[in-house]
């Protein structure tokens, strides 16, 4: 099998800043309302011609947007 996508943690990244655009949070609730604040992880993410530094929460909403897109809905 081949991964389309390649995923590591890194350690912080420049200040904070995701390179998606925006400076992360400096802490994020990973388990939803009411969980503990846990502090943001950065990933490193390469393949399909791209390479890239992002936060959590954003690879979060790409996963749900992509999971919409091929259920149908977006």
């Amino acid at each position: 099998m081949h991964a389309d996508l390649i995923f590591s943690e890194v350690n912080e990244h420049i200040s904070g800043w995701c390179d998606s655009g925006h400076q992360a949070p400096a802490t994020f609730r990973r388990e939803g309302p009411g969980s503990p604040e846990l502090p943001i992880r950065f990933f490193s993410v390469s393949g399909l011609n791209m390479h890239g530094i992002y936060c959590e929460p954003c690879l979060i909403v790409a996963n749900h947007l992509a999971r919409l897109k091929k259920q149908g809905v977006l």
